[in-house]
């Protein structure tokens, strides 16, 4: 368990203090993969680097598994970093060194003799799918393979943790959904608790279980992804939510919709979990014999399950077949909201 209590940071400069991180407090369970979400400067890099101590928090405390970190030695400290392994948006690869001896090099670091650490990384290599790469230099690979070879790096000394900053944010969208399969796969079969900083809201519905949204160095909302998605809170929140819905401005559709639909009544349903693939607009349909059109539509799949959003219209009916249909919806764990 990673529990952060409290935390803030501050950079000292001659003309001004910058603080980065601002009274964050987080607990992320073992086992689960955690999104921390913002967008340039929110301050989601410098916290990360707290949780393995490449930077000092300026005050609070961080514990992973019952333990203080702010209580250690340089060398207590460096003893427990080789149990947190880290991801990074560029790769950070030895360009003069092969696949295999780039993903040997944290082994040779903690003093594993020629045959274990062959052994080892023979394994990694396998488990990232880059067999028969053994021998290539990065500058002989794809965007893909330079991440695995950083995802089998990190793996190296049978981390608790893996801290992905910004992993798939210089990849391509094929390539950055094969990572996300492969992180995924990596933390079902071996149970290591990933903590993914990212600005890209497919990698938290894709694999996160919980998220965190920072602004200005704040935590202004945290919980389940399905949750925090359905139902945002915060403008940042929101505004994230929007690459989700549609890829649209929420208040932007809403409003070009009123202006071509100005009679009747415009709903927006969300759909959540076990709701999302079942007929239930067909049955309100039927139950009511209202005309409904659909006007806008998108379904998005996350750890949890599905999140929909569906814009619909209806030009004519009673205010009590309007009501029947609107209850019979939400008797189906559908939201629905007037636009």
């Amino acid at each position: 368990m990673i529990e952060l209590k409290n935390i803030s940071k501050t950079f000292n400069t001659r003309k001004l203090d910058i603080h980065a991180v601002k009274d964050v407090s987080v607990t992320i369970n073992e086992g689960e993969i955690f999104g921390i979400v913002g967008y340039s400067g929110a301050g989601k890099s410098t916290l990360v680097r707290i949780i393995n101590q490449l930077e000092k928090q300026s005050s609070g405390q961080l514990i992973i598994n019952n333990e203080d970190f702010s209580t250690l030695s340089n060398k207590e400290l460096r003893k427990k970093r080789q149990k947190i392994g880290m991801i990074f948006q560029h790769f950070n690869l030895l360009w003069s060194r092969t696949v295999f001896k780039n993903i040997e090099l944290p082994l040779e670091i903690a003093g594993l003799d020629k045959k274990q650490r062959s052994e080892r990384v023979n394994e990694l290599i396998k488990l990232v799918g880059l067999e028969g790469r053994e021998d290539s230099f990065p500058s002989q690979l794809s965007g893909g393979q330079k991440q695995r070879v950083g995802i089998a790096r990190a793996l190296a000394n049978d981390p608790d943790i893996l801290l992905c900053d910004e992993a798939t944010s210089a990849l391509d969208p094929d390539t950055t959904e094969s990572i996300l399969d492969l992180l995924s796969q990596i933390n079902e079969d071996l149970g290591i608790t990933i903590v993914m900083i990212t600005h890209q809201m497919e990698v938290v519905q894709k694999i996160c279980q919980k998220v965190a949204i920072m602004s200005d160095g704040y935590i202004v909302e945290m919980g389940n992804v399905k949750d925090v998605f359905a139902h945002p809170k915060h403008e940042v929140t929101k505004r994230f939510v929007q690459n989700i819905d549609s890829g649209k401005n929420i208040e932007r559709i809403q409003k070009e919709l009123k202006e071509l639909y100005p009679n009747g009544e415009i709903l927006r349903l969300t759909f959540t979990g076990g709701n999302s693939d079942k007929p239930i607009i067909a049955n309100a349909i039927y139950k009511t014999k209202l005309l409904v059109s659909i006007l806008d539509s998108n379904i998005n799949h996350t750890k949890l399950g599905a999140i929909g959003f569906t814009y619909i219209h209806i030009e004519n009916g009673s205010e009590n077949q309007i009501n029947e249909f609107v209850n019979y919806l939400v008797s189906n764990d559908v939201k629905v909201e007037v636009v």
